[in-house]
Formats: structure tokens, sequence, C-alpha cells
């Protein structure tokens, strides 16, 4: 029985293979590597500097909706929630789960958000001196099959000269397509 059905699924495949089945291999892999978590880290840093950029030569509107396709892009939010803490929030407005309180961080300006000066803008002080610098520093990154996981710091530098560097946590997933999305960003002040 055994050799009965070994040989008639050699025999559909070798009669199935005769209907012009073209000689590809489909490879199905989700796994992410060490250059793609490289890559979608310094997309995210250069995607930053754009917004800043485009905010100080182009205004808030044009900025707000590079942010929006930006995060759209980047954060697995049409996935989901994302667990997204950044630096320059607190109380109960510090998690940002949903597309909208990503938004309102990058840009500011969302009155359900309004301790939100907006971080992608530029830095802190009243001037607002635009991002001209963005370095990633990887302390370790685990891949995991379809996920990774980096733990680091980052470097920011403003035009003035304003520096600062946060503790930076960030997840990736690979989808079904092939995109590198992030699922989890924790950003802290270094304790001092």
């Amino acid at each position: 029985m055994v050799k009965k059905l070994a040989l008639f699924t050699i025999s559909l495949g070798i009669f199935c293979s005769s209907f012009g089945k073209a000689n590809a291999v489909d490879i199905f892999d989700r796994n992410i590597t060490l250059e793609e978590v490289e890559t979608t880290q310094k997309g995210w840093c250069d995607a930053l500097l754009k917004i800043s950029e485009t905010y100080h030569e182009k205004g808030f509107k044009v900025a707000k909706r590079l942010s929006s396709k930006i995060i759209d892009i980047a954060y697995g939010y049409d996935l989901g929630p994302v667990a997204f803490n950044p630096t320059w929030t607190f109380k109960e407005k510090n998690f940002r789960s949903t597309k909208r309180g990503a938004l309102s961080y990058f840009v500011g300006r969302d009155p359900m958000f309004k301790q939100d000066i907006g971080f992608a803008i530029g830095s802190p002080e009243s001037d607002r001196s635009k991002w001209i610098n963005c370095k990633i520093e990887n302390s370790i990154i685990q891949l995991l099959g379809g996920t990774a996981n980096t733990m680091g710091n980052v470097t920011f530098t403003a035009e003035n000269g304003f520096t600062s560097t946060v503790d930076k946590t960030w997840t990736f997933l690979k989808t079904y397509e092939g995109n590198i999305k992030i699922i989890l960003h924790e950003s802290a002040t270094p304790f001092r």
C-alpha cells in the first residue's frame, strides 16, 4: 500500500509538471537579517531628519503629512497596537499605542496630547533647531526568526549644536509581504 501511494505521488508530480509549471523554486522565509535591521534603523534616522528638514523649510502641514506617511511605512499600526513609549512623554499620555498618538509625538499640535512639542521637528529649545544628525549605536541585536530586538543608544544633533542621547529598544516584525515594521519602540533618557 505504501509503495502504491509513493508511486501514485511520484506519477502525479510528473503528470502535473508536464502542464508547463515553471521550474522556479518558491521560498517562504520571514527571517529578519542583520542587514534588514540595520537598514530599517538607518531609514528611521533618515526619516526623522527629513521630517525636521521639511518642517523648517515647508512648514507644519507638509511635515505632518510626511510624518503620517512615514509612520504608515515604519510602524505596525496597520497590524494592531504598537508598544510605543517615546522619550519626551509623561504621566497618563506616555504610551502611544495608536497612530494618532505617534503622529502627535512626532509633530505635536494634537489637542488630545497637549504635552507634545513635536520631537521630530527639532531640538526642544524655543528656537526648535532642526535635527541634522542621527546616529545609532546598538549594544545588542537579537535576530529571532520573523522578529528582531535591538537595544542601544541613539544620538541626535541639532543645527544649533544641541545634542541628546537616548536609550532605545526596538522590536521589528517582518510581515508576510516582506516589510519590516516597528512593533515596539521604547525610548528613555539615560539616568545620570
